[in-house]
């Protein structure tokens, strides 16, 4: 079951390859109505604190594959953004965040077919206190 809010309350961890911190990363509820298309998709500016990322540098995980905002653009109807399903969005952050609260900011861009492109993307904005744990 995922959370009434669109920062959902778990999965926000730091990421660990090869030994090394690399960043961090948190989980998105679609926030229209209904699911969309990853070509729909035009990113998600994110910010904690001080720092801030833009839309296009996270990379997203759906249906259980990784994808920069460019490649979801470019999917066509590879894959979509379901309703149920959260997105994991993970931020290349050297080092990651520090242990703690944190106040998480995203703003997700998303086309909609049926309104004008002079009026796109419309955009989601959410803030959630997160805690990152060692």
């Amino acid at each position: 079951m995922l959370d009434r809010d669109i920062i959902q309350s778990v999965g926000v961890r730091n990421v660990v390859a090869d030994g090394r911190t690399t960043g961090f990363r948190f989980e998105l509820r679609m926030p229209n109505y209904r699911g969309v298309w990853g070509s729909l998709i035009d990113g998600v500016a994110v910010t904690v604190g001080d720092l801030s990322w833009a839309r296009d540098v996270a990379l997203w995980t759906l249906q259980g594959r990784t994808f920069t905002a460019q490649q979801l653009r470019e999917s066509d109807r590879e894959v979509r953004w379901q309703l149920d399903e959260p997105a994991v969005i993970t931020v290349p952050h050297e080092g990651g965040l520090p242990v703690g609260v944190h106040r998480l900011q995203v703003d997700i861009a998303i086309h909609a077919p049926y309104i004008p492109a002079e009026f796109q993307p419309s955009v989601f904005h959410a803030e959630r206190e997160v805690v990152v744990v060692s």
